[in-house]
C-alpha cells in the first residue's frame, strides 16, 4: 500500500512539473546560449579541504573533486558508483557492511563493528559506519576525495583519508526543480528527485529536497524469478538558514531515510562454471536488508571584527537496520544469517578560524562524541551433522575528545610552512553474550566476551609549499594519521584474545606541484607519496567456519604517483583525465594466514609471514578519461554530450589470494547525450553506464561448505537511462 502511495505521489509531482512547463514555455526567458561555457580558460574549483575555502590549485594536498552537476549528470547515486571514476578509490560492499579505500588501504568489513580506515564527513559531522547516511549524493554541492593521512585536522580513523561531502543550501534565489530518471535497461525502475529552495523571509531561507527511487536491481535470481537487488528508497531533507545579523547564522538540516532492499548483488560461480549477471539461492529463504536512518546538524558562524570565525557543529546520527541473507550462497538451506542494529551518534565541534589576510593563518579547535552499538546476529546451519543456530548480542560504547590546531605562515610571496597537531583521547568498552542451540560447528562458542580499553594519539603533519606565481606550486607534506582500535562485533567463532584489536597508525610523505597552463586552458596536478602502516587492521574471511578473522597485520607500505588534468580545448569541448600507480604490499605480517602460492590452497590452519605479498584490492594502474561537450545550437538550446573511459588494472579480491578471487583488469565506457532548452527550464538526456557491459565485482570470498566454488558482489552491468530535468 505505501509503495503504491508514494509511486502516486511521484506520478502527480511529475504531471505537476509538466504542467508548470507548459505555463511557462511560452515566456520570455534568458538570452540564446545562457549557461553554457563560454570561458576558454578552466574555471577556479573551490574546497574545504583545510576547514576554510580555497582554490584547489592552492592546496597543499593529493584532492579529487567531483561536483554535484557532474554527479547528477551521470547519475552518479552513491559513492560505489562514484569510485570507479576517481583513482586510486575502491569501494568494497559486502553482506555486512561496505568498506572504504584509498591508496590501497581500507578496513576490510568482516568485523561489522570496525570503523572506517577512510573518514567520511557529510557537511562537518563524522560518519565512522557507513549506513548513518543513506544518501550522500542527494542535492550534493560537492565530493571531496582527500588522499592520505589527515588526522590532524580530521581527526581518528582518517589513516589512510578521507572524504568529505557538501550538501547544496538555500539560495537568496527561488528555486524549483524536479528531475525524473527512468532506467530502462539493466537495473530497470525510475527516481524522481525534487528540489524546492528559497527565501521565506529576508533571514529565513529554506531547501527542502526528496527522493524516491525504486528499481529492481541486475542480477536475474533463477530460484525467484525477479531480479537482485531490488532497492525502495525514500528520503526527504531539510535545510534552514536563519540570518540572525551580517556576523552571526545558523545553518540546520535534518535529514531522515528509509530504505528497503530486496536481494543481494551476489553470484556464486561453481568449479567449470562461467561468470554472469545471474544468482541462485534457497527457495523460502529471502534476502532483504531494510534500514531507517536520521541525521540533523546545527552550524553555527560567528564572525568578529578581526575577521576570526567562530564555529560550531552539533550534529547527532542514528540508524537500526533489520537484514537477512541466504549465507551460503547457493541453492541450498545450509546457512542463514540474521543482522539487527541499532546506532546512535551525538558530536560537536567547536573550532576558531582566522581570517585569510596577513602572512599568519591559522585554525584551532575541539571536537567530542559518543557513540553506542547495539547489535545481534543470528546464525543458523543445517548441514551434515549440524543443525541449529548461534545467536549473538554485542553492545559497545566509544567516546572520543580531542584537540586540534593548524597554522600557516607565509615568509614571502614564495615560500609558506603549514604545521598542524592533533591530541586524541578514546575509551571503548564492549560485551558479548552467546548462546548456541542444536548442533552447531565447534567453533561456534557460547562464552560470553567482554572488554574496556583507553587509548590516546598524537597525529602530527607539516606541510611546505614554493609557490612561483599564481599559476605554479610546488609542496611537500608529512602527515602522521591514526585509527583506533576496538572489538570484534558479533561473533560466533574465537575467545578473548581475538576479541580485542588494536589501533593502527599511518605516516605519509608525499610531494607534489599544482600547474596552471596555456594561459589558464589547463591545469596539471601531480603528486607522489610513500605511505607506512604499523598494526594494519584486517579482516579476512574463513569460510571453513564461515567466519571472519580480525587481526592486526604488523606493517604495510603504499606508494605510487597520481596525475589529474584538465584541458579546455574549446569554449564548448573539455577533456579531462587522470590516473594513478599504486604499489601497496605488506612489509611484514608474521601470523597471516597462508595465501594461494601457484594457484595451490595453503593447508588448514596454516599460518605463516606474507610479508612482501601485494594488498588486496589495490590495483597497481586506475584512471579515467572523460570527454565533455556543451555545445550551443542555432536556435539558442544547448547540445551536451559526455564519454567517460574508467578502468583500473587486476587485483585480487580476497586476503587469501585465491586465483579465483582475481578481478582481472578492466576499461568501462560511459556515455551521455543531452540536450538543454534556450530558457534553461528543460534537459532531456540519454545516459549510458557500462555500455559495453563489461562484468566485474567489487568483493570476494570463498563461498561456504562449497569447495572450489567462489561467491561474488557483481558491479552493474549495463545500465541505461533517461533522464528528464525541470526547473521553473
Amino acid at each position: 500500500m505505501r509503495r503504491r502511495y508514494v509511486t502516486l505521489l511521484a506520478s502527480s509531482s511529475l504531471v505537476f512539473s509538466t504542467a508548470a512547463l507548459a505555463q511557462t514555455a511560452g515566456q520570455a526567458g534568458p538570452p540564446a546560449g545562457t549557461g553554457a561555457q563560454e570561458a576558454s580558460v578552466v574555471a577556479d574549483v573551490l574546497v574545504t579541504a583545510r576547514k576554510r575555502t580555497e582554490r584547489l590549485q592552492d592546496v597543499p594536498i593529493s584532492v579529487n573533486v567531483t561536483s554535484g552537476e557532474e554527479l547528477a549528470n551521470q547519475d552518479v547515486r552513491n559513492l560505489e558508483a562514484l569510485s570507479g571514476s576517481v583513482p586510486n578509490l575502491h569501494i568494497q560492499a559486502t553482506p555486512g557492511n561496505n568498506a572504504i579505500y584509498i591508496r590501497g588501504i581500507g578496513s576490510s568489513p568482516g568485523n561489522l563493528a570496525f570503523e572506517q580506515s577512510v573518514g567520511l564527513f557529510v557537511d562537518g559531522a563524522y560518519a565512522g559506519r557507513g549506513r548513518q547516511f543513506a544518501a550522500p549524493f542527494l542535492d550534493v554541492a560537492s565530493v571531496e576525495v582527500l588522499r592520505g593521512a589527515q588526522g590532524a585536522l580530521f581527526g581518528k580513523n582518517t589513516a589512510a583519508g578521507a572524504i568529505n561531502i557538501t550538501s547544496n543550501g538555500p539560495r537568496a534565489e527561488r528555486e524549483l526543480a524536479t528531475t525524473v530518471t527512468g532506467t530502462v535497461e539493466g537495473d530497470e525502475g525510475f527516481e524522481i528527485t525534487q528540489i524546492i529552495s528559497g527565501p521565506v523571509t529576508d533571514k529565513l531561507l529554506v531547501r527542502l529536497a526528496g527522493k524516491y527511487s525504486d528499481n529492481e536491481g541486475w542480477l536475474a535470481n533463477a530460484t525467484t524469478g525477479d531480479h537482485n537487488p531490488g532497492r525502495e528508497d525514500l528520503i526527504g531533507r531539510a535545510v534552514i538558514d536563519y540570518l540572525a545579523s551580517d556576523t552571526l547564522t545558523f545553518r540546520l538540516k535534518l535529514e531522515g531515510a528509509r530504505q528497503e532492499l530486496t536481494g543481494q548483488p551476489m553470484s556464486s560461480v561453481g568449479p567449470g562454471q562461467s561468470k554472469s549477471f545471474t544468482r541462485a539461492t534457497t527457495a523460502g529463504v529471502p534476502d532483504y536488508d531494510d534500514t531507517n536512518s536520521f541525521n540533523g546538524v546545527l552550524t553555527i558562524n560567528k564572525d568578529f571584527a578581526n575577521g576570526v570565525t567562530l564555529t560550531s557543529i552539533t550534529a547527532y546520527s542514528s540508524f537500526d537496520y533489520d537484514k537477512q541473507i541466504d549465507s551460503d550462497f547457493t541453492i541450498q538451506p545450509l546457512l542463514r544469517t540474521i543482522f539487527q542494529e541499532d546506532f546512535n551518534q551525538i558530536s560537536q565541534e567547536l573550532r576558531l578560524t582566522s581570517s585569510n589576510e596577513g602572512p599568519l593563518t591559522w585554525i584551532v579547535g575541539a571536537y567530542a562524541h559518543k557513540n553506542e552499538i547495539d547489535m545481534h546476529q543470528n546464525t543458523h546451519v543445517l548441514t551434515g551433522p549440524f543443525n541449529g543456530a548461534s545467536d549473538r548480542l554485542f553492545n559497545q560504547t566509544n567516546e572520543s575528545y580531542s584537540i586540534y590546531g593548524q597554522a600557516t605562515y607565509a615568509f614571502n610571496d614564495h615560500w609558506k610552512l603549514t604545521a598542524g597537531l592533533r591530541q586524541t583521547w578514546e575509551d571503548k568498552a564492549a560485551e558479548q553474550t552467546r548462546s548456541t542451540t542444536g548442533v552447531v560447528p565447534p567453533t561456534w562458542l557460547n562464552t560470553p566476551l567482554s572488554g574496556q580499553r583507553e587509548e590516546s594519539q598524537l597525529d602530527p603533519s607539516v606541510q611546505v609549499q614554493y609557490i612561483v606565481d599564481r599559476d605554479m606550486m610546488f609542496y611537500a607534506s608529512y602527515a602522521k594519521g591514526s585509527k583506533a582500535g576496538g572489538f570484534v562485533g558479533a561473533q560466533s567463532t574465537g575467545g578473548p584474545s581475538s576479541f580485542e584489536f588494536e589501533g593502527e597508525t599511518s605516516n605519509s610523505i608525499e610531494i607534489g606541484t599544482k600547474l596552471t597552463l596555456l594561459d589558464g586552458r589547463a591545469t596539471v596536478n601531480l603528486a607522489a607519496y610513500t605511505s607506512k602502516f604499523e598494526d594494519l587492521q584486517v579482516s579476512g574471511f574463513n569460510s571453513a567456519t564461515n567466519a571472519f578473522i580480525t587481526t592486526n597485520a604488523a606493517s604495510a607500505k603504499s606508494q605510487g604517483v597520481e596525475a589529474e588534468g584538465v584541458l579546455r580545448l574549446h569554449p564548448s569541448v573539455t577533456l579531462s583525465g587522470s590516473i594513478a600507480y599504486n604499489d601497496a604490499k605488506y612489509d611484514s605480517y608474521p601470523t597471516a594466514p597462508c595465501v594461494y602460492k601457484n594457484g595451490v590452497a595453503p593447508p588448514a590452519n596454516c599460518v605463516e609471514d606474507i610479508g612482501g605479498v601485494r594488498l588486496p584490492r589495490a590495483p597497481k594502474w586506475s584512471g579515467a578519461l572523460t570527454l565533455n561537450v556543451d555545445h550551443p545550437l542555432d536556435n539558442g538550446m544547448r547540445l551536451q554530450g559526455d564519454a567517460t573511459v574508467r578502468g583500473r588494472s587486476g587485483t585480487y579480491l580476497e586476503e587469501n589470494l585465491s586465483p579465483t578471487s582475481y578481478q582481472e583488469g578492466f576499461s568501462k565506457i560511459d556515455l551521455r547525450l543531452g540536450l538543454v532548452s534556450a530558457d534553461d527550464r528543460w534537459t532531456l538526456a540519454l545516459i549510458g553506464r557500462n555500455v559495453t557491459n563489461e562484468w566485474t565485482a567489487s568483493h570476494s570470498f570463498g563461498t561456504p561448505f562449497l569447495a572450489g566454488s567462489q561467491t561474488y558482489v557483481v558491479d552493474p552491468g549495463r545500465v541505461v537511462s533517461i533522464q528528464l530535468g525541470l526547473r521553473y
